[in-house]
């Protein structure tokens, strides 16, 4: 799956109770979740559950941030 559509994130946020897998502060503190793909898409990662965390911006660009050093 290349991309996913809105629903479907929204699914995922509230399979984790709509709270960051990384600083575990919820959407009502962040902002919507986002999805980070875990294997990089240039990687073959492909946005399937098992290879999502669902994260805030600020977790989120710490993950790239971290990945791309």
């Amino acid at each position: 799956m290349n991309k996913l559509t809105e629903k479907q994130k929204e699914v995922l946020r509230e399979m984790v109770n709509c709270t960051c897998q990384v600083c575990e502060k919820t959407q009502l503190q962040t902002g919507k979740l986002q999805p980070h793909r875990i294997k990089r898409g240039n990687a073959g990662g492909l946005y399937v559950p098992n290879n999502i965390l669902m994260v805030c911006e600020k977790c989120h660009k710490r993950l790239h941030s971290r990945e791309f050093r």
